[in-house]
């Protein structure tokens, strides 16, 4: 999918899904969660483009790859605060293409997983606009998503 084709359709999907936060940068999360209310949402659903060969969600330019100690330390951050807890999270959504294609993804989604002490759940095909309904992920579409405990170790490609 060409770059501009891609970017329309998650303007299409932000501008569908409620409430939406439009972040420039994964750095931006923290901010975002501090000002949820309590007990507001059960998934954080972080929808994004995803990084060429290893299929990292991106989030702005700051692709979500644990293995980089800012980003590790941003989520052990988060963790230690208690907002996921406060705000009700229990899974976080990895909602761009074949988050959960690739080792580097598979290894991710343990990962973060294992920080933030919530299910990790990530795609096994490209995404489109029409996998959304007007509030979020269609759950028709179930099928294209895999939780990081359901993953074979040592990792393997789906």
């Amino acid at each position: 999918m060409l770059s501009a084709e891609a970017d329309a359709v998650l303007s299409g999907i932000a501008t569908r899904c409620a409430p939406t936060h439009r972040l420039s940068s994964l750095f931006e999360l923290r901010r975002v969660l501090d000002e949820q209310p309590a007990n507001s949402c059960s998934t954080l659903d972080l929808i994004g483009h995803s990084t060429r060969g290893h299929n990292y969600l991106r989030i702005g330019s700051t692709p979500l790859d644990l293995l980089d100690p800012i980003i590790s330390r941003l989520f052990r951050v988060i963790a230690t605060s208690g907002n996921l807890r406060r705000i009700g999270i229990e899974t976080v959504r990895l909602l761009g293409c074949e988050t959960a294609v690739t080792i580097a993804g598979q290894r991710t989604m343990a990962l973060l997983s294992h920080i933030l002490r919530v299910r990790v759940v990530g795609t096994r095909a490209a995404l489109l606009k029409s996998h959304y309904d007007g509030v979020e992920f269609d759950p028709r579409f179930g099928h294209l998503l895999v939780e990081a405990g359901e993953l074979e170790r040592p990792f393997r490609r789906l």
